[in-house]
């Protein structure tokens, strides 16, 4: 299996039926993305880092292909400090900071297939993410944990089949869910825990079949979920993303 077919088979069971591309859904599903692409100072190539805050004139290089070539490629930076470096706190930090170069792309432990992704460890098939660990089919995501088949996603850990879904840990097969654990089923819902079958629903514990925390019978449940989840899966696959997001609703200033 590729990351495409991941991502295919993940919005069939998510919304029922294919979407798209990854291509048509790349600028919504970054939106999670933590990081930014820079060039290595020695070959001029792309490189993903971890954060957007270095210093405006860092340098870099690929930690994987390029480390072997470091030592030679600063041999000039790497000249011991003299005594006129060190004399005062702002003379050594000046100093000091004029050597630092910092990795780009770490990729450690047992992974294949990571591309354009930065401090993977033990990751498979891992495309524009940063942070992640033990990790297979993920695109677009930070800070994961244990993650499989998960899509423009971050802060989460033992997750399956998630899109959009962000501060969360064990959940399968969730859209757009936030500060959630032990669930499954859920879209548009934040702080559930030990909950299955929800919609639209906030700060509940051990439930199942609700909508907009309100308690349905299974069938109920059922007729509408179809309903919703049909018109949320409409609008994807025309617009190549959703109006709303789980984020934009609990920041919203009701005030």
């Amino acid at each position: 299996m590729d990351i495409e077919t991941s991502f295919h088979n993940t919005c069939k069971i998510l919304f029922g039926t294919p979407l798209g591309t990854l291509k048509d859904f790349d600028p919504y599903l970054r939106e999670a993305t933590v990081g930014k692409t820079v060039k290595s100072n020695l070959s001029g190539k792309l490189l993903k880092v971890l954060s957007s805050h270095y210093p405006e004139n860092a340098r870099f290089f690929d930690y994987n292909l390029e480390f072997s070539k470091l030592s030679a490629s600063l041999s000039a930076s790497s000249k011991p400090l003299n005594i006129n470096q060190i004399k005062d706190i702002d003379s050594l930090f000046s100093a000091v900071k004029e050597k630092i170069i910092y990795s780009g792309n770490k990729v450690l432990g047992n992974s294949n297939d990571v591309y354009d992704s930065d401090d993977v460890v033990d990751g498979a098939f891992v495309y524009d993410s940063t942070y992640i660990r033990n990790g297979k089919f993920v695109y677009c995501c930070y800070l994961m944990n244990e993650p499989e088949f998960c899509f423009g996603s971050s802060s989460s850990g033992q997750s399956q089949y998630i899109m959009r879904c962000f501060y969360n840990n064990t959940l399968k097969r969730c859209f757009e869910c936030c500060t959630s654990v032990g669930s499954s089923d859920l879209y548009f819902c934040y702080n559930l825990i030990g909950c299955y079958d929800c919609l639209f629903t906030f700060n509940v514990r051990n439930k199942t079949n609700m909508i907009a925390n309100v308690q349905l019978n299974k069938e109920q449940y059922a007729e509408l979920k179809n309903k919703l989840v049909g018109e949320i899966a409409e609008e994807l696959k025309t617009k190549k993303r959703f109006r709303y997001s789980i984020i934009d609703i609990l920041n919203r200033d009701y005030g």
